[in-house]
């Protein structure tokens, strides 16, 4: 007798449970998908125990009869699908008719539906067997009741976490779907307790307000564009206000909430060198195509998919959202956390530019002759002119005005919204960086000989590093040849740090490529870290005075950069005090 059998129907389904079932957020997301499918604008989630006791899903759908409760019940039994053609253009956000044979597979399973005029059914449930089906009276729509989840699995049972955690993956589920469908009213429950009430709204933003304040949703930046039949849409965090928390971004894919490395690259790649690498900025990305250009059959939850034309959407997605912050509007107001009670403080400190207004000429590029004292191109007394008549006294008026410098350190300017804090040394090193890093990926970074060389004794490590990556320090404009043993004889160095120590700046480039190489850092990458060190090098320090035009000529130069909102550390390096807080401030409003 052979070995091989067909596994019993039971046993078949308490395995497709394993994929589809993880832990009673598992068990939301299907039967919130089905609610969704079926039409509903109304879902009421109720919880006991985590999830672990109850589940209750009940919608305001489209309701099934008798015999599409029965067939619902069985594998592989769906409405979504009808022919091998109807996969390559899925619309719907469930479609392979495992959810409900599989939750009630490993659970007490009570299903209650009807349809518009139709008489109610209600089909009992237990570990799979189907223990009777009854009429019952009941208005449109379904109520889905799971308890005792994984009763008969105690070892899938034994692998749940803390009630606190397993409660926190619903939640997170139940506001995920919130924000894919702003238009669906919800409500959950835990243990009578309300802890979600989230109203119908047509606007994304407000559903982003509910559910996590209105203090995030004032400091995201809206987005909308459409390219190639690809419509990006939703809102993105600014860089200074990115966050340790790695949850803080949600992608959804026609509706779909999806996990998604194209996705999650682009959004790393148009952030770029704005924030540090454990920070992470606050996404709700929503993506709009034609159901043929993704596949939403890649994974047993459905939480991945696969995009036909991949490179096309991943830089959509990445050029909307650089766009994005390239903006004014992704300067933050105030220092991120600080309450409006601390502006009378702030406002003071912003104010003693009338200590200060005089200036001895600056450097480090920004030294145009000026005599000592010279006047700031706004005068004082022109602070009380509205910004839009003294942007319509000029052809072209600069993105912001200085008014002075305050402790040598930080520019102090205006703009239309207010007044701006821009930390000197931050802003010039964002400067640095995007210029040098644009000459040296088109392989045009000016040279300066050195007049004399200067020779390095090099670790085995510092050696190995620069043997390996010879022609890279060579395209950022590092002359450097072996000069014997240990050491190698620096050349010639870019222009744009001819006044840095040399062997200092080496140095640290060299350390750094050490550490990027370390880390298996592509040479993208590398570039980016050793362009990013130079400019750090380079750039004007604190404590270091500057002239009006200097600083006019800085601010011009940050704003025209695409990121002008961080340093390539991912620091921030410019803050908005506007006029309404300056205002309240003063007890004028």
């Amino acid at each position: 007798m052979g070995r091989i059998r067909i596994l019993d129907d039971r046993l078949v389904n308490r395995i497709a449970a394993g994929e589809v079932v993880e832990r009673p957020a598992s068990v939301v997301k299907e039967l919130i998908e089905n609610s969704l499918d079926a039409s509903a604008r109304r879902i009421d989630v109720t919880l006991a125990g985590a999830g672990k006791r109850l589940i209750r899903v009940e919608d305001d759908g489209e309701g099934m009869d008798r015999d599409d409760a029965l067939l619902a019940l069985e594998r592989h039994a769906t409405s979504k699908l009808s022919a091998l053609e109807d996969l390559e253009g899925i619309s719907t956000l469930g479609f392979r008719g495992e959810a409900l044979p599989s939750i009630a597979a490993v659970s007490r399973f009570l299903l209650r539906t009807a349809v518009e005029g139709g008489v109610g059914t209600e089909i009992d449930v237990r570990g799979g067997r189907i223990l009777a089906v009854r009429e019952v009276g009941l208005s449109r729509g379904t109520s889905i009741e799971v308890s005792s989840l994984f009763f008969n699995t105690p070892a899938r049972r034994k692998f749940l976490k803390s009630d606190t955690t397993e409660l926190a993956h619903i939640v997170r589920v139940v506001t995920r779907h919130a924000l894919a469908r702003p238009d669906l009213s919800l409500r959950c429950v835990h243990d009578e307790r309300v802890i979600l009430e989230l109203p119908a709204t047509a606007d994304l933003g407000e559903r982003i307000a509910q559910a996590f304040g209105t203090e995030l949703r004032r400091t995201l930046l809206p987005l909308d564009t459409r390219r190639e039949g690809i419509r990006v849409r939703g809102f993105v965090g600014r860089p200074a206000d990115a966050s340790s928390r790695r949850d803080a971004q949600h992608f959804f894919v026609n509706g779909r909430l999806v996990q998604d490395r194209v996705l999650s690259h682009a959004v790393i790649e148009a952030f770029g060198n704005t924030t540090p690498r454990d920070r992470h900025p606050a996404i709700f990305l929503l993506l709009e195509l034609e159901p043929a250009l993704v596949d939403v059959n890649v994974h047993p939850q459905k939480t991945e998919v696969r995009f036909a034309r991949a490179g096309q959407i991943h830089d959509a997605v990445r050029d909307a959202i650089a766009a994005c912050l390239g903006t004014a509007a992704a300067i933050p107001d105030r220092v991120p956390g600080a309450r409006c009670a601390a502006a009378p403080g702030a406002t003071r400190a912003v104010l003693r530019y009338l200590e200060v207004n005089e200036r001895a000429p600056g450097g480090a590029g920004y030294d145009a002759p000026a005599a000592q004292g010279s006047p700031p191109p706004t005068p004082a007394t022109d602070l009380t002119t509205s910004a839009e008549t003294r942007a319509e006294s000029v052809a072209t008026p600069p993105a912001a005005v200085p008014l002075a410098q305050y402790l040598d350190s930080y520019i102090i300017a205006q703009d239309r919204e207010g007044l701006l804090l821009v930390d000197q040394h931050a802003a010039h090193e964002r400067v640095l960086f995007e210029r040098f890093l644009a000459q040296a990926e088109e392989n045009r970074i000016e040279v300066q000989r050195l007049l004399f060389p200067v020779v390095l004794e090099l670790s085995p490590q510092e050696r190995v590093i620069l043997e390996q990556e010879a022609s890279e320090f060579a395209r950022l404009g590092f002359v450097l040849e072996p000069f014997g043993g240990d050491s190698a004889r620096l050349e010639a160095i870019p222009a744009l740090a001819a006044g840095l120590d040399p062997r200092e700046l080496v140095r640290a480039l060299l350390g750094e490529a050490v550490r990027a190489r370390a880390a298996a850092a592509g040479i993208g990458e590398l570039r980016r870290k050793l362009v990013t060190t130079a400019a750090c090098q380079a750039a004007i320090k604190i404590h270091h005075r500057l002239t009006f035009e200097g600083m006019q000529r800085l601010l011009d130069d940050v704003f025209r950069a695409s990121s002008p909102t961080t340093c390539p550390h991912g620091r921030p390096l410019v803050f908005r005090l506007t006029l309404a807080e300056i205002e309240k401030a003063f007890h004028r409003r």
